[in-house]
């Protein structure tokens, strides 16, 4: 039976195996579709400049299905999506229920795209309309019959206090379904994390997060794992991260960086950009973290796409702040 038992992991020399990594790494064979902001500047721009990775737009139907980004990796993944016309039907149909916009040609074309696929990253449940009906039809029609175990999944939840009690616990087991198709992390920002404790057991999500003692927070946060069949849960504040998988449970002590950079439109889809170089690399999950940290901080303090030399200031900047005094205390 697994028990509660977090570890404190000391990220120093995890970013300095990173800085050797980051140096040597160079990918022009995965392509990497994101979304893109008005008047913002994010990828593409943030992989190609620093790791070789070709970028591209993400389709705006796949935005549409609540999908924020996708890794291609197989030689013909560019003539895949080429071929995607992602036909919805006659009239522009805007539908946003799986039932009314599928087709035989819809389901080829997602069929054809996502063989290709390594990493899919899934946009906030809460923001997305329908995100739970979609989300189950794409893998009961398209994910589950393509018999792939290898692919990279990852979920945010968003607020779960804008759904009902039953969508929240639909999702939870939609998600844990994924887990049967690849490895599934499912992420929460702190506030997110004790609102799904809430709702999960019968309380009002109304709360201020000094209601509750930093080990109280930790073993709700493990609660929420166990309620679920997913491979990672990653619960993360302004702090630190915090890690529960069946075989590790940890938390990593972050840079802090301005508000600012903290609640950018954009903050999560830079954290994902970086993570998801980890899962190419297939690093241990402190590494995938590491780096999602890195790329978003980088971004937020340039207000750009980083660079290699970029994200190597970053790391001795981080580094820096962990040899302070205060910091240091943490690892005694």
């Amino acid at each position: 039976m697994q028990v509660y038992n977090i570890e404190i992991k000391n990220v120093l020399p995890i970013l300095t195996d990173l800085v050797e990594s980051i140096r040597n790494f160079n990918d022009s064979q995965n392509i990497y579709l994101s979304r893109t902001y008005d008047g913002s500047t994010l990828a593409p721009g943030t992989l190609k400049k620093a790791f070789g990775i070709k970028e591209a737009k993400l389709p705006e139907f796949l935005t549409n299905l609540g999908v924020r980004s996708l890794t291609l990796s197989s030689p013909y993944a560019e003539d895949a999506l080429s071929r995607c016309a992602f036909d919805v039907g006659e009239g522009g149909n805007r539908s946003n229920r799986w039932s009314e916009i599928k087709s035989e040609k819809l389901i080829a074309d997602l069929s054809d795209l996502f063989r290709a696929c390594r990493t899919i990253a899934f946009d906030d449940w809460a923001n997305v309309a329908n995100s739970s009906d979609l989300w189950n039809g794409l893998l009961s029609d398209v994910i589950r019959p393509l018999q792939k175990n290898d692919l990279e999944f990852i979920f945010y939840l968003g607020d779960p206090a804008k759904r009902l009690f039953f969508q929240v616990d639909e999702i939870l087991d939609i998600i844990s379904e994924f887990s049967k198709h690849g490895q599934v992390t499912f992420c929460l920002d702190e506030s997110e994390a004790v609102k799904l404790w809430m709702v999960l057991n019968g309380e009002r999500p109304d709360y201020t997060l000094n209601a509750f003692a930093l080990s109280d927070l930790k073993r709700k946060y493990f609660s929420i794992f166990k309620t679920m069949t997913v491979d990672q849960l990653l619960i993360y504040s302004v702090n630190d991260a915090l890690v529960y998988s069946e075989d590790q449970q940890f938390v990593l002590t972050r840079k802090v960086v301005d508000y600012n950079i903290e609640i950018a439109s954009d903050a999560r889809d830079n954290f994902i950009a970086g993570f998801t170089i980890g899962l190419i690399l297939q690093l241990d999950i402190r590494y995938c973290i590491a780096l999602g940290l890195i790329v978003f901080g980088s971004h937020g303090e340039n207000n750009s796409s980083p660079d290699k030399d970029d994200l190597l200031a970053y790391i001795e900047k981080w580094i820096i702040d962990l040899n302070k005094e205060d910091a240091i205390s943490l690892y005694q």
